[in-house]
């Protein structure tokens, strides 16, 4: 491929397999992926072409309907029988499909079956390729959807050539009357365009024009000093004043989550590249690295160190205490919730950054720090929080932080 294009699709699920047809990949999933008879749920549908040229798709919607002996009624309503898409060149997009299980609607599960076909307008060459290796390893970070990750440093995947696929649904339990009519009608959002891949291509090129100097600038120290300072700040702001110790061990995280990164050329771009790509947006200044990350990119930093987080108690563990769409979930809700500064609960600053923290300290020593002496203002702020993981469901991170302070104590 003389050109290539950012993969779009791997930021929003993690399906290894994609189907292919006429240049469009496409995957999706039904959420909820179980509704009783007289409710709805909406098939996401993820659409991404690997053509350099406009392309017109036509999707065919094909419910499940009963048996021979029953009329062969539909089984799921839908709006319409057919969708058609125009996409520019390299465009990524959702299709939101609602449907809707009649109140006598047969129980079991169920496939909605879609016909994706696809016309591209001129000579065509792919953009994407029909399978790629992450670069992300998955030590610390199991999964990358949601984490801006996937433009810069690609998503795990394989294409099979698939003109028609079934998307499952399963329908079970009494029958629920709806609150009021459904909304059938198809909703399609363009969600990545050429005009996108200009931004990432020049955030790509300022970052390797700049990389000596970067590097230089971004020192673990320099790194933790400025972090101390801006969790301090943005977790004051949500209503939550760091006592010393925790800060000192927020700020080990954070640095530790970007020198993770920064430390390894293929991961670099990772942490990086986005945070160029907002400030451009911004039209904020990318003179000064430092300052840059510490404050456009922010958010950016937090949602990895909370994944990070998780990634390393579950080195501690031997395995991930908590599922997957629960960790993405409380990485966006603390990072959400820091860049609008808006209440956040006190668990989600120990669970997972401050046990992670914690348990890496010793790890990340500072010039002149005494670890020892750091561990012993975390006891004593854990001391203080009296009020923190009181919830009969936080007894188990209760009990792994404890554990986690005793190790790093002794």
């Amino acid at each position: 491929m003389a050109v290539s294009y950012p993969d779009v699709i791997g930021e929003h699920t993690s399906d290894p397999v994609r189907f292919v047809n006429d240049g469009l990949q496409y995957t999706g999933y039904f959420e909820p992926s179980v509704i009783a008879p007289g409710q709805s749920a909406n098939l996401y549908l993820f659409l991404q072409s690997v053509f350099n040229v406009p392309l017109t798709a036509k999707i065919k919607v094909e419910p499940p309907k009963t048996g021979f002996l029953s009329g062969k009624k539909p089984i799921l309503e839908v709006d319409r029988p057919e969708v058609e898409i125009q996409f520019g060149p390299g465009e990524a997009g959702l299709l939101t499909l609602p449907v809707v299980a009649p109140g006598n609607a047969k129980k079991g599960d169920h496939s909605l079956t879609l016909e994706v076909k696809a016309s591209a307008k001129g000579r065509a060459e792919r953009v994407r390729p029909a399978k790629f290796q992450s670069k992300l390893d998955t030590k610390l970070i199991d999964d990358p959807v949601g984490l801006n990750l996937t433009a810069s440093l690609g998503a795990t995947y394989s294409e099979k050539s698939a003109k028609r696929a079934d998307f499952g649904l399963t329908i079970s339990g009494p029958a629920i009357p709806p609150d009021r009519a459904p909304n059938l009608k198809f909703r399609y959002d363009q969600i990545w365009s050429v005009k996108d891949a200009e931004t990432f291509n020049k955030a790509i090129r300022e970052i390797n024009s700049r990389q000596v100097k970067i590097k230089q600038e971004l020192t673990p120290e320099a790194l933790y000093a400025n972090f101390f300072g801006e969790t301090v700040k943005r977790f004051g702001n949500v209503g939550l004043p760091l006592r010393i110790g925790e800060a000192i061990m927020l700020a080990k995280i954070v640095t530790f989550t970007c020198q993770y990164f920064l430390d390894n050329p293929n991961l670099a771009p990772g942490v990086l590249v986005p945070i160029w790509e907002r400030a451009y947006e911004l039209d904020a200044d990318t003179t000064h690295a430092m300052q840059l990350i510490r404050t456009v990119g922010f958010h950016h930093l937090i949602r990895l160190s909370v994944a990070t987080s998780f990634g390393v108690i579950a080195q501690t563990t031997g395995k991930q205490l908590w599922e997957l769409e629960e960790r993405q979930a409380v990485a966006s809700h603390v990072a959400d919730s820091l860049e609008m500064g808006e209440s956040l609960d006190l668990d989600f600053l120990y669970l997972p950054l401050l046990m992670a923290g914690t348990r890496l300290s010793a790890r990340l020593k500072m010039p002149d720090e005494d670890p020892a002496h750091s561990v012993a203002l975390m006891r004593q702020a854990r001391l203080a929080r009296t009020d923190l993981f009181t919830d009969q469901e936080m007894k188990t991170a209760n009990h792994l932080y404890n554990q986690i302070l005793q190790k790093a104590a002794s």
